[in-house]
């Protein structure tokens, strides 16, 4: 299982104990700083580490405290081309707290990269590494998951707030669900709202929250907003009701609409494109608000 690497919170050094310095089977040292209780990892399972990476100068280059989300480090099979890094992680417990080192050219090289030019190539790296907890890959799921939907629920009370303040300040009623859009017909059309597996064909025009156009189906939108590419088609976009090829804001707004009906839309960013940056319009969380006409339900 590929697991992605997350960073956390509060680093467990504790310097008060006093140093043991260890060594790999490959000769790698390392400094135990405190030493933790219980049993340490198997092949397959996962370090929860918090940890701090200080060059020479005593800068630190990455403290987790400053992070969301916690690094997550596998334990794997010895490897003949490790430096001898990798094998420190099977020799660690919950609770204990290490200290080792790492050449600044091995460090860079590792990441595939080279020695940036304001660091000394022959100079050192400390980390700083504390175990938190030692988990299964099931275990590492589950946590992944309880993060993703924190993070999620944080970022939609944030949204809501904006988008809320907003339509406040702009006397504009706006309609709600239990999702969290909020929407506004401008103008009512006829017969039954789309539902899942109806041909709809919508003309629409996408905008941030502070009214900058990112996108539109609609010629003269995209000129009017200096966004006009030439050679593009400007029709309404045709698609299947339900069926995911659109963001789930826009998926559950078409089936608020019936043909010929016109409607303004804010979408909060988890409705959206989340913590993905879309394009170099649309960063990572952002709000989306359409303007969309229903053409046509079949």
């Amino acid at each position: 299982m590929k697991i992605s690497n997350f960073l956390i919170g509060v680093l467990l050094v504790s310097a008060a104990c006093s140093s043991n310095t260890k060594e790999t089977p490959k000769g790698y040292k390392y400094t135990m700083l405190k030493e933790g209780e219980g049993e340490k990892g198997n092949v397959g399972d996962y370090l929860l580490i918090n940890m701090m990476i200080k060059d020479a100068n005593d800068s630190v280059w990455n403290d987790t405290r400053a992070q969301k989300f916690p690094m997550i480090l596998p334990i794997g099979e010895s490897n003949p081309a490790d430096e001898g890094i990798e094998e420190i992680f099977p020799l660690l417990k919950k609770g204990d707290s290490i200290l080792f080192k790492m050449p600044a050219k091995t460090l860079f090289e590792k990441q595939g990269g080279r020695v940036p030019s304001n660091v000394d190539s022959t100079s050192t790296f400390t980390f700083l590494l504390g175990v938190k907890e030692i988990m299964n890959e099931e275990q590492v799921r589950t946590l992944e998951q309880e993060i993703m939907q924190k993070l999620t629920s944080e970022q939609m009370s944030k949204d809501l707030n904006i988008i809320d303040s907003y339509l406040a300040a702009n006397n504009i009623e706006a309609k709600t669900t239990e999702s969290g859009l909020r929407y506004q017909f401008t103008k009512v059309g006829k017969g039954n709202n789309a539902a899942a597996g109806n041909q709809v064909s919508i003309h629409y025009a996408g905008y941030l929250m502070d009214g900058t156009l990112f996108d539109s189906s609609i010629e003269s939108v995209a000129r009017a907003n200096n966004a006009f590419m030439e050679g593009r088609p400007y029709e309404p976009l045709t698609l299947e009701a339900g069926s995911g090829q659109v963001i789930s804001g826009w998926e559950e707004a078409i089936l608020l609409m019936n043909k010929g009906s016109k409607m303004r839309v804010w979408i909060p960013s988890p409705l959206a494109y989340g913590p993905r940056q879309r394009s170099a319009v649309i960063k990572e969380n952002s709000i989306l608000v359409f303007d969309m006409e229903m053409i046509d339900i079949k």
